[in-house]
Formats: structure tokens, C-alpha cells, sequence
């Protein structure tokens, strides 16, 4: 009996040695040239994990931080990817909408997809564009009732919003999801902007609240006010942890702080930096280059009298 503990033991270390064998092939696999893209990014796109704040930093990783884009009307609570997204993605999706035909839906198992990642491009700038207007909006309220102080508040909401937009949210915005990495990347040629990452695709259904087009109070009864609406989500478990490398240790720790801005809701002393990040054959990121990043002085932000 003990002449089989050993041969256990070997047989345990011979396993654990060539699952690290195939881990480190596939990493290598994965950073063979060329590469699939290549994005500048900063803090911004590089949110903390917990390593990022460990005392004991022998391990550091970020998570890349993508936002899906924002919708003009956010009074309903929107998916991620419509109905019709997930049917070209091979879900099945019910063109008659009752209990029985959501409960099939939502039983449909997760399908790998790609998602496509915009850096700085269209989609970010139409953020920065609903912000503006709901901003000069605010403002133009406010004006109108200059003793509110509701509407002053609301309007020093929205500047805050707009600054935090404009100097902090990520710039990282999923334009597409796709199934063909050879058409997606036909549609999205510039590799310095886009990146395209694998994907998990999950099925929801969630009921929304249907408007009353008619005039007086709302006659319908409770199940006939609320709809029911499907989609999607997507999850990313390769782009969770991007581990630094240790030769950039240093430099992370010695990086300046954004110190706490005055007149924002959002006190910061994130670490400024700038990254260049690669994916490769397997969509799997990786960092090429990490330096300190200097911003010059931020604005005052908006104060409404």
C-alpha cells in the first residue's frame, strides 16, 4: 500500500505539469504574430481587480472595462442585445409572446458568440452627444425656474454627469456581436480601434411596462399594462483578469493619482496610466506596454447659481 503513495504522487505532479504545459502552449499560440488588434488605452478601460489592491502586489491584473452603449429613452430598463440580435445568433426567439412561449425561451442553453469593442469611435462620442443635450436641457429648466432648487440640483446632476463622462468613463463600447470573426472584422477593418473578444451569450426575458397612448387614467387591467420583452447578455471571462507583468511592477506602483475633484459627486485617486494591450489568435489580450499618464489641469466643473 505504501509503494502506491509515490506513484500517485508522481502520477499528480506528471498531470499538474502538463496541464501548466498546455496553458503555457496556448498563451504562447495565442501571441504568435500577427496580431488581431492592438488598443491604446488608459485607466480608464483598465478597471481594479482585487490583485489591484492587494498590499502584497506579487500579483497585479486589471479587468478591461466595456460598456454596451446607452439608450436615448432610459425610462425601461433595456438588454444588453435584442430579439433580433439573438435570433441571428441562433436562438430561438417566439413571435407570440405569452408565459408558455418565455419559459421555452429562457430554457435555451448559452452560445458562444464574438462581441466587437469600439475605442473612442462613434459610439463613445454618442455618449458624450446625449449627455451634452441632457445637460443644455437641464440648464434651460433651470433658467426657467431660477428659485427651484430641484431643478438647480438636477442641473448640477447633469454636470457632473457630463464631466465624469467626458474625463473617466470608459471609452470602450460594444458595437456589435457576431458569430464569423472573418465578417466582423471585414466590418470593422481598423485594428487600432476595434477588438474583438469571445464571448458567452445568455437568454433573458423581462416584462416592461407598456406606455397608455390614451388621455385620463389607465383602464387596462394590471396583465394587460406590461409586455414582455427578450434579449440577451453577453459575458467576457477572457478579458476579467489581464495580469501585469512583473517588469512593470514598479512603474504601476509609482504612477500619479488623479487627486479628488472639487464640485463632483466622484472623488478619485485612480492611478494614470497608459497601456498598450494586444489580442492575438485567440482574442485574448495581453500587455505590450504600460507608462504614467499626465493630464493637464481639469476645468472647473459647472457650478449652477
Amino acid at each position: 500500500m505504501n509503494g502506491m503513495r509515490p506513484r500517485y504522487l508522481i502520477t499528480g505532479l506528471a498531470l499538474i505539469g502538463l496541464v501548466n504545459a498546455i496553458v503555457l502552449a496556448g498563451v504562447a499560440w495565442n501571441r504568435q504574430p500577427p496580431e488581431e488588434s492592438r488598443l491604446q488605452l488608459s485607466e480608464r478601460e483598465l478597471a481594479a481587480t482585487y490583485a489591484y489592491w492587494r498590499k502584497d502586489n506579487s500579483s497585479l491584473a486589471l479587468r478591461l472595462d466595456y460598456r454596451w452603449p446607452s439608450q436615448a429613452d432610459d425610462d425601461h430598463y433595456y438588454l444588453s442585445i435584442n430579439a433580433e440580435k439573438m435570433a441571428e445568433l441562433g436562438f430561438q426567439v417566439p413571435t407570440e409572446l405569452n408565459e408558455q412561449t418565455v419559459r421555452r425561451y429562457r430554457r435555451q442553453l448559452d452560445r458562444d458568440a464574438l462581441l466587437v469593442l469600439e475605442l473612442d469611435g462613434p459610439a463613445y462620442q454618442r455618449e458624450v452627444a446625449l449627455l451634452l443635450a441632457a445637460h443644455a436641457e437641464a440648464l434651460r429648466l433651470q433658467k426657467s425656474v431660477p428659485d427651484s432648487k430641484e431643478l438647480r440640483e438636477a442641473a448640477q446632476h447633469a454636470a457632473n454627469a457630463l464631466d465624469y463622462e467626458q474625463r473617466r468613463a470608459s471609452r470602450l463600447l460594444v458595437v456589435d456581436v457576431g458569430l464569423d470573426l472573418q465578417t466582423l472584422r471585414a466590418r470593422y477593418p481598423d485594428r487600432t480601434r476595434y477588438a474583438i473578444v469571445r464571448s458567452i451569450i445568455e437568454v433573458q426575458a423581462s416584462s416592461v411596462a407598456s406606455k397608455w397612448a390614451g388621455e385620463g387614467d389607465d383602464p387596462r387591467p394590471d396583465n394587460q399594462r406590461w409586455t414582455w420583452q427578450l434579449g440577451g447578455s453577453a459575458d467576457t471571462p477572457g478579458v476579467q483578469s489581464l495580469n501585469l507583468p512583473q517588469r512593470w511592477h514598479a512603474t504601476f506602483d509609482s504612477l500619479p493619482q488623479q487627486g479628488e475633484q472639487s464640485g463632483v459627486d466622484y472623488p478619485s485617486y485612480q492611478k494614470l496610466f497608459s497601456a498598450e494591450v494586444a489580442f492575438g489568435r485567440r482574442l485574448e489580450p495581453w500587455f505590450v506596454d504600460l507608462s504614467a499618464r499626465r493630464v493637464s489641469a481639469p476645468q472647473p466643473t459647472t457650478k449652477v447659481q
